[in-house]
């Protein structure tokens, strides 16, 4: 007998013996913030689409227009369609950087610009709780990575400072997505400035939601970046990644990303609906301070109950709870009162951390938070 199902199942069996085993639940409808699960309609408190804009007519009617032939190859080959070349316009337009560049993910577009400007030859430093798919660009890049402590940027400036390769990059996320606190981009940038490194970023949850205009943590932070990442799959309620910069910095990404070069382009329907979705990014600034405001309102009920909740303009806070039996006792007890928020296990977090992440969107209002808040147990 081949080794390959018995290793397997005992793989399976001991993930679920430390319960750690996934069972994702299967939405069936979804209607503002309530999901239909199994027939049942369960209030979310999971959700990325922070402005709610993926049930949005714009977006949805963007769709059914662009739904007339699919891509069928990769972007250098005939995948490239004129709405494609649009959405990056768009995005760029929207940020004030000279251009932008589309992936099919976040991870994509994170793997796609460090694999692009990284080798032996460069010295990159993570956040220690960064994306995972910011660590997998690191890896994946080759370069020399330097790991510093969280949001430490004196830290990274002592590691910087006792490095001695000639191409230095700071890679942090901006909103760190299982913390919901903001990296500290001023005194980062600073400390690339000083050392002659420079800084990038992912800022997959601060797009469309901070800054004035809602051009993300950068745009509230006032730094300026060499490039950042984001993704459309969040505050834009559509799908897909991007990286925006320099015309050359894109010129070079076509040429040299794997994650871009050998993947099929997303049907022209979905860059439709990208469009559609930075237009909608741009007047959502009702949205941007509706959503930020029931956060606010979130923390302060959960403070209530006696959790400790960081100040961040997030638009979702962690409640730590500890074990995993606890966090799926308590993740269990919302459900059987009508509320959809999945436990956080590792490895997604460390261990001893396991978690909810409640997330607010526009679309919820200040009952269905108080509602959650009077739901959850006290510490």
């Amino acid at each position: 007998m081949s080794w390959f199902e018995p290793w397997i199942a005992r793989a399976v069996a001991d993930l679920a013996s430390s319960r750690l085993l996934r069972d994702p639940k299967v939405v069936e409808s979804v209607r503002g913030p309530f999901v239909t699960i199994g027939g049942r309609e369960v209030l979310s408190f999971c959700s990325n689409d922070y402005l709610g804009l993926s049930q949005h007519e714009r977006l949805t009617s963007a769709v059914r227009a662009g739904s007339r032939w699919g891509a069928g190859s990769s972007r250098l080959m005939a995948g490239t369609t004129a709405a494609h070349r649009e959405l990056e316009r768009a995005i760029a337009r929207f940020l004030g950087t000279e251009s932008a560049l589309c992936f099919a993910s976040g991870a994509a577009a994170n793997a796609g610009l460090l694999t692009s400007i990284a080798d032996a030859g460069t010295l990159v430093l993570s956040d220690e709780l960064n994306h995972a798919s910011v660590v997998d660009a690191c890896r994946l890049s080759k370069a020399q990575v330097k790991v510093y402590p969280h949001a430490d940027a004196e830290a990274a400036g002592k590691i910087l400072a006792s490095e001695a390769a000639s191409r230095k990059l700071i890679f942090t996320d901006t909103v760190f997505s299982m913390d919901g606190d903001l990296a500290p981009l001023a005194a980062l940038r600073k400390a690339a400035d000083l050392h002659g490194a420079e800084l990038i970023v992912d800022d997959a949850h601060g797009f469309g939601v901070l800054g004035k205009s809602g051009r993300g943590a950068v745009e509230l932070a006032g730094v300026e970046v060499a490039a950042r990442t984001a993704n459309l799959s969040k505050a834009a309620g559509s799908i897909g990644g991007f990286v925006a910069g320099s015309a050359d910095l894109v010129r070079l990404m076509e040429s040299k990303a794997r994650s871009y070069i050998y993947t099929t382009a997303s049907p022209p329907a979905v860059a439709e609906a990208g469009q559609a979705a930075v237009g909608l990014v741009r007047e959502a600034h009702a949205a941007r301070r509706r959503a930020l405001a029931l956060a606010d309102r979130l923390a302060r009920g959960i403070r209530s109950l006696g959790y400790a909740v960081r100040e961040s303009p997030a638009p979702f806070l962690p409640v730590v709870l500890g074990s995993e039996e606890r966090a799926l006792e308590v993740a269990g007890d919302l459900w059987e009162k009508g509320f959809l928020v999945p436990a956080i296990r590792p490895p997604t977090v460390p261990k001893g951390t396991c978690r909810l992440r409640i997330s607010v969107t526009a679309l919820h209002n200040e009952e269905h938070v108080d509602a959650l808040v009077s739901a959850l147990p006290k510490r």
